[in-house]
């Protein structure tokens, strides 16, 4: 109030009764203000706050502003915080416009454009801050939400209404006050372009709100999914000490390979989701095939060869896996059509089956089995490099043997890869994005 009483005195208010007039049409278009969000509502009374500012100056526009919220209901504080946030704009557009006025000619309809422009960009700036400040003390809503819902109603404030205004001033120095009954048919439009702003607005709200939430339920599925997976694992590597420590290295090495050959983002994280489940058809199979100690019989490595089709069945029940049921049915195919289940050939295999297979065929070879020993690295890589076109697809061979060269003999050996340690840095980096572009297996030289 010191503000608007030191405007008063060092500029005058200019006639009270017009002053009182815009009062009066400010508060109606307040009291029918749209609301853009559960906390923020937008209105037209600032058009008559920045014919104010224009025809009288400072004082006036302050008062203007500071009535349009009279009718305001609800805690004293609030009441106080938005009057004099209102008050302010209307006395920062009415010293603003006295200044424009000092460099252009204001009985020009043009200056007259220009003058209320800046006021109104001025008048509705200081008023978005002072919303600003006391939203994100109140609620926490971050500045640059509140801007995304009043950047188009501040736009067209600026763009068409500010030209409107000037045109009612402009029209006022000449034929008097009579012309503010005209006031009426821009103020209507001016509103029910506003609710179309403040529809639009809130309709990109709630699609960003259902957008956050479906997010979210995506992300949830994500978790429950890979849980589900480590449960599974964990569950066969009750029966099979082998397996899960296997899963792990192979699920190292495809999605090292898949970033190799330059695959999306997404489906190298596929990939490596699938290469954790890759053998969890062998939860289907009898506990004395998987721990027997000695080679398998022609029976027994049928039933063996049973694993994948198993394990594609388990996972096709699954929400959000059928792609990688896919893959896991189909990681024991050769590139010549000589694999199983389905005897698939060349680019009939799926392409992330077709690196799985190559790397848990290299995994496999350098572990120890209960029936045969670890191969070392040199001769497990001159296999797969003999397999080349045949068992394997060449380029996923190519690049693997690439990366072994370069890495270390841990790596190389697939020693201290941890399933529970690779299948939450799946769920972490599918969560987050995996902004490192390398390998990461760190957690494995633990």
């Amino acid at each position: 109030m010191g503000l608007v009483a030191a405007s008063w005195s060092l500029h005058g208010l200019g006639r009270w009764d017009v002053v009182l007039v815009l009062a009066v049409v400010a508060q109606v278009a307040e009291g029918r203000s749209m609301r853009v969000s559960p906390r923020v509502e937008v209105s037209v009374s600032f058009m008559a706050i920045a014919l104010a500012a224009v025809l009288f100056g400072p004082a006036a526009a302050a008062l203007v502003g500071g009535a349009a919220m009279l009718h305001r209901e609800g805690p004293l504080e609030r009441f106080l915080i938005y009057f004099s946030g209102k008050s302010l704009a209307g006395c920062a557009a009415g010293w603003t416009a006295l200044v424009a006025e000092r460099g252009l000619d204001a009985k020009s309809l043009v200056a007259l454009v220009a003058i209320a422009a800046i006021a109104s960009v001025v008048g509705t700036g200081v008023e978005f801050f002072v919303t600003a400040i006391t939203l994100l003390i109140r609620h926490g809503t971050r500045p640059l939400e509140l801007w995304r819902l009043l950047r188009g109603s501040m736009a067209v404030c600026v763009a068409l209404y500010a030209p409107v205004t000037a045109l009612i001033a402009f029209t006022y120095g000449r034929v008097g006050v009579e012309v503010l009954a005209f006031f009426i048919v821009p103020l209507i439009a001016a509103h029910l372009s506003f609710g179309m702003h403040a529809r639009q607005a809130q309709l990109i709200e709630e699609l960003e709100e259902a957008n956050e939430r479906l997010e979210e339920a995506n992300e949830q599925l994500r978790l429950v999914n890979i849980s589900f997976a480590g449960a599974m694992v964990r569950a066969l590597d009750e029966r099979d000490k082998y397996t899960a420590g296997h899963s792990a290295a192979v699920a190292v090495y495809s999605r090292d390979i898949a970033r190799a050959l330059g695959l999306p983002r997404d489906e190298v994280m596929r990939i490596h989701l699938a290469a954790l489940v890759h053998d969890i058809g062998k939860i289907g199979l009898r506990a004395e095939l998987l721990e027997k100690r000695s080679a398998l019989d022609d029976d027994e490595w049928a039933e063996m060869r049973e694993h994948p089709a198993i394990g594609a069945r388990i996972l096709a029940e699954v929400e959000d896996y059928s792609d990688i049921a896919l893959v896991v049915r189909s990681h024991h195919e050769r590139w010549d059509g000589a694999g199983y289940p389905d005897g698939l050939a060349g680019d009939g295999i799926p392409r992330l089956a077709r690196i799985i297979a190559v790397a848990d065929s290299y995994n496999a070879m350098t572990s120890d089995r209960p029936y045969r020993a670890a191969m070392s690295t040199e001769r497990a890589i001159q296999q797969l490099v003999l397999g080349k076109g045949t068992q394997f697809e060449a380029p996923v061979v190519d690049a693997f043997i690439e990366i072994l060269e370069a890495e270390t003999v841990r790596y190389q050996r697939g020693r201290g890869f941890d399933f529970s340690i690779q299948a939450q840095h799946h769920s972490v980096v599918s969560a987050e994005g995996d902004a490192s572009g390398g390998r990461t297996w760190g957690a494995a030289v633990a």
